[in-house]
């Protein structure tokens, strides 16, 4: 039995042990997320299957959730009419996906159970999954930065744009999908997150429909509300300050804002300057006037036993 902390020794450095000690058996993960222990079946050194995540149920599932097969097939040994090939490539990605989260854990660990020579549907070296994975998290790097940490928004080129050299694209199904989640409001990642694909995955295909000029993109949309909270929760106050500050120079009528402006100035000792800010909120017409009141008498009382100490 082969054990060990991941703390101590990453997944990736046990797979290329177990795959120089040409070892066989079932290495069972247990990463930050608990819940879900994978197991990774090698055999000799070579993985050969990864469950649940590139299990036939799962595979199934992600071929109907594609829309390569219909819902009422047989949801665990095959959709009729799905290529063996197709049901292989799908496998594929969704270990790969798996395998390259598991590579970023730190915590958790791993138990090697010996067996000998087990078969599974795959057939990987776990050098070239480690190739594989750097390829990967470069295309993610490089793709975050041409569509803004994945947070720049598609929509539809319209048909009067007149684009003179369209590029070429044969579309297949996972365009389909891509293009049906479209909605000009929708950024990158939150399309991924509804298809329950990878980011970077959806990211490629956004940036070849993008390139035969049937999408383009448009900025990110920044929402200044939850910069500001999450500084705020950081103890950033400052800085979440001057975020609302600017917010509000342009939109005095932006309700959130200047709740949170309180709440900034709160967490910054400053409860004048908070007092103000919800002032301005109730009379922005804060629509939560009993929140407002209420934030406006803590503001008050903390101001006075402030006061009464300093005295």
């Amino acid at each position: 039995m082969l054990h060990g902390p991941l703390h101590e020794i990453s997944l990736i450095e046990v797979l290329q042990l177990l795959e120089r000690g040409g070892r066989s058996g079932h290495l069972r993960v247990v990463g930050s997320d608990s819940g879900i222990p994978r197991t990774i079946t090698l055999s000799r050194g070579r993985i050969v299957d990864l469950v649940p995540d590139a299990d036939d149920a799962n595979v199934s599932l992600a071929l109907i959730r594609r829309h390569l097969a219909a819902a009422e097939d047989d949801a665990v040994y095959g959709p009729a009419g799905v290529p063996d090939a197709v049901r292989h490539a799908t496998r594929e990605q969704l270990a790969t996906r798996a395998l390259s989260q598991m590579f970023q854990w730190t915590r958790g660990r791993f138990d090697l159970a010996e067996a000998a020579d087990p078969s599974g549907p795959l057939d990987w070296s776990p050098d070239a999954v480690v190739i594989a994975f750097v390829r990967r998290e470069a295309l993610r790097f490089d793709l975050a930065q041409t569509l803004e940490d994945f947070h720049a928004v598609p929509d539809f080129v319209p048909p009067d744009a007149g684009s003179s050299h369209p590029g070429y694209l044969r579309l297949e199904a996972d365009d389909w999908r891509v293009l049906d989640a479209v909605d000009g409001v929708r950024d990158v990642a939150a399309i991924a997150d509804l298809l329950g694909e990878a980011v970077e995955e959806v990211g490629e295909r956004v940036g070849q429909l993008t390139s035969a000029a049937i999408l383009e993109l448009h900025p990110a949309i920044r929402d200044v509300a939850t910069e500001a909270r999450l500084a705020i929760e950081a103890g950033r106050h400052d800085e979440a300050i001057s975020q609302l500050e600017q917010q509000l120079a342009t939109r005095p009528d932006d309700g959130e804002a200047w709740r949170l402006l309180g709440l900034a100035e709160v967490g910054a000792g400053r409860f004048d300057r908070a007092i103000a800010a919800w002032q301005a909120w109730a009379g922005a017409g804060a629509q939560r006037a009993d929140e407002a009141s209420a934030l406006l008498g803590a503001a008050h009382t903390m101001m006075e036993a402030l006061r009464e100490t300093r005295d």
